[in-house]
């Protein structure tokens, strides 16, 4: 099972209509596990819940960890709780931080999108290409000002020359194909934000050299659940040799689960990571918003909570 770490609420402050940060340390003030720009943590809530929350600070700091929090009114009650019932001294249990969205540091340029509350890994990024001189731009777009985090910040520190506002109400939608639509040599490009302004990137960027464009996602697609053509398939333990089958209606998860094998999760939906499990044989019909384009073809690992089969067996490293 993940390691749990138990931390005190230091300091929360509100970034935008809906938006808080919340600051964590170590309770005997002890350094904090490290972290690299990117990372998230989970958080281990009350009643089962465990919930998901990228990292904004410098990667640089180990005396704390500071995550931003959207309320979401229709979400799955994770946020709600935390924002109406958290308070600065309470004591929360947390994972190690975890990195699916990783910073290449070796690029000479950077391009940095964040719409919404997809701005939290960014601005961990920015910092840290601010840290080491490396020349970026980030574009954050807004419904408008109101919803805009870490607003104070972005217009008044060293990061205000590097940062261009976009605005729904003023501005209009961002204009992904005239900013990003040509492709860049030595250019990196970051995007996290609400799925529609993803799926415009995406389109804008289609052209770019693979590996060049990284998303981070805090929602799953339609396509990472169940479809009416989903079949059976059988999965291998490497370590015994024993043969599970997945039916139609079942995922890997619940099938390993069911026959005494814990994996550890926490979305169910294909954008965490958590339940990350090595491959052998067979080819994945990956449905997970983690791995690259380059490692789904891989196939040396696969999202068990929301991923399936294209071949008849799949042989797991367990």
């Amino acid at each position: 099972m993940a390691q749990r770490i138990k931390v005190l609420i230091n300091a929360i402050k509100d970034q935008a209509l809906n938006i808080k940060t919340y600051e964590l340390v170590s309770p005997d003030g002890e350094p904090l596990p490290p972290f690299t720009p990117g990372a998230h943590i989970d958080f281990f809530l009350p009643d089962g819940l465990i919930r998901q929350y990228s990292l904004s600070n410098s990667a640089q700091e180990r005396n704390r960890y500071v995550v931003g929090i959207q309320k979401e009114e229709h979400g799955r009650g994770g946020s709600r709780l935390i924002h109406d019932q958290f308070k600065v001294g309470d004591a929360v249990e947390i994972s190690a931080p975890r990195n699916n969205f990783t910073l290449d540091e070796t690029a000479q340029r950077y391009k940095l999108i964040a719409g919404g509350i997809g701005i939290t890994p960014i601005m961990s990024m920015a910092r840290r290409l601010k840290a080491i001189d490396k020349p970026f731009q980030l574009h954050y777009a807004c419904r408008n000002e109101q919803r805009a985090a870490f607003l104070e910040e972005l217009k008044s520190s060293e990061l205000s020359k590097h940062v261009v506002f976009s605005y729904d109400d003023v501005h209009g939608p961002l204009n992904t194909l005239v900013l990003f639509g040509r492709p860049e040599p030595d250019v990196k490009i970051y995007c996290c934000g609400p799925t529609g302004l993803m799926d415009a990137v995406k389109f804008a960027t289609s052209s770019w050299a693979e590996g060049s464009v990284r998303f981070e996602h805090f929602s799953a697609s339609e396509d990472s659940g169940p479809r009416d053509d989903d079949g059976s398939f059988e999965i291998i333990i490497q370590s015994t040799g024993r043969v599970l089958k997945v039916p139609a209606d079942k995922s890997i998860l619940s099938v390993l689960e069911e026959n005494g094998f814990f994996i550890d999760h926490a979305c169910c939906e294909g954008i965490c990571g958590t339940c990350e499990t090595g491959m052998i044989h067979g080819e994945a019909d990956h449905r997970d918003m983690i791995l690259t384009e380059a490692e789904k073809k891989e196939n040396q690992q696969i999202m068990v909570c929301c991923s399936r089969a294209k071949t008849p067996t799949l042989t797991l490293d367990l």
